[in-house]
């Protein structure tokens, strides 16, 4: 097709890119906004009920998030929300039976919880990071669905365009 660019694999095509581009942006933007809303939603909720210490450390149950499947998940896997999220175990050693020990979590692969008695907090130093991580601005449905339409919109741009311009320089290289 072009007489002085020689293309070593002739299966790796300017839309086939164009697309996987696409795809990873879209990706991308559905996994911000699961993170944000989702998970953050936890987050919030533990910032707004004043959840820093073990002792206001309170289940999911009491937060509102009994039956939510997604944030047992999360809470259960190695992730960055484990790492501000802490667990305070019901079981307590024979000597410190008096005072709540705040565990901190063991990163498994896949943890089991008994959620209807572990109790969680964010720690007061920890209170900043989770505030910044988990701050929504931005990241809502309606962004998202703009967001989409505006790379596919430039990604039909692209695939239209791109050609055309291998194919101007094609031909000014033919010219020297």
């Amino acid at each position: 097709m072009y007489e002085h660019f020689e293309l070593y694999n002739p299966f790796i095509t300017v839309d086939l890119i164009v697309w996987s581009l696409f795809a990873g942006i879209v990706i991308a933007s559905l996994l911000a906004v699961y993170n944000k809303r989702l998970i953050g939603g936890l987050v919030k909720t533990l910032l707004s009920e004043e959840c820093f210490s073990p002792e206001k450390a309170k289940t999911i149950v009491e937060l509102g998030y009994g039956t939510d499947w997604i944030i047992k998940n999360a809470l259960r896997t190695d992730n960055a929300l484990r790492r501000l999220v802490m667990r305070i175990d019901e079981e307590k050693e024979p000597e410190a039976a008096d005072k709540p020990t705040a565990k901190k979590p063991e990163f498994r692969k896949h943890e089991n919880i008994d959620f209807l008695t572990a109790r969680f907090y964010i720690p007061e130093e920890l209170k900043y990071r989770a505030e910044v991580r988990y701050a929504s601005r931005g990241t809502d449905f309606f962004t998202l669905i703009i967001g989409v339409v505006i790379c596919a919109a430039a990604a039909f741009a692209a695939v239209i365009v791109i050609p055309d311009l291998i194919q101007l320089i094609d031909n000014f290289l033919g010219t020297l």
